[in-house]
């Protein structure tokens, strides 16, 4: 666990800090001395975003008068790997020349946060998944409306024709124009049904 009191000013200077503090970014306390001159802004040089983000949570905490602060943040070490922290801070009652003293307390988190965000991936990608299914669900209602439409005409078409040619059977004229109505609403019947069982087994799998 890191333990490390800063200086609350621009640079958030490091006045002290353990060694497992300096462990976790990969240099010695010396090395980071004399790389960074003991300041946390150098040390997030290479990323600005996520100094302004945790200085930001610092000094909306310390202006609204609360007695400590939490976030997560990465860390990259001198190998190049980064680690992920969760820092819990408070504000003391010291001062230097004026300028507030704050304490951080800090422990490694990496692999709870790749979980985390494993396991986001995996609620993000239901998500989508389910979206599909709600959307293939409302396609298939109405498709099945639009089929059924369509075979119930076909049927009527087929069935009112019989009724006519059985009517009209001494009329050869009138039985023919049936028949061919007759042919042409079975064929459009047949085809669409092949067409809706060929969509269900696709979808089936």
């Amino acid at each position: 666990m890191g333990v490390s009191k800063h200086l609350m000013d621009k640079h958030y200077t490091i006045l002290w800090a353990n060694g497992n503090a300096y462990e976790l970014t990969g240099y010695t306390k010396n090395e980071f001395s004399s790389r960074y001159q003991n300041k946390v802004d150098e040390y997030y040089k290479e990323d600005r975003e996520t100094f302004n983000r945790v200085t930001r949570v610092i000094e909306e905490s310390y202006y609204k008068q609360k007695k400590v602060y939490s976030f997560e943040c990465p860390m990259r070490s001198k190998r190049g790997t980064v680690t992920w922290i969760q820092m819990n801070g408070i504000f003391s009652k010291e001062t230097y020349r004026g300028v507030p003293i704050i304490w951080n307390v800090f422990f490694d988190i990496t692999d709870t946060f790749d979980a985390k965000k494993e396991l986001e991936t995996a609620r993000k990608d239901l998500d989508y998944e389910l979206q599909k299914m709600d959307k293939m669900k409302a396609w298939m209602e109405a498709f099945l409306i639009e089929l059924n439409y369509d075979i119930c005409s076909l049927s009527n078409i087929i069935t009112g024709m019989t009724d006519v040619a059985e009517i009209y059977f001494s009329d050869q004229k009138t039985c023919e124009r049936c028949l061919k109505m007759i042919r042409e609403s079975s064929r459009k019947l047949k085809k669409r049904i092949h067409k809706a069982r060929s969509i269900f087994q696709e979808e089936a799998g």
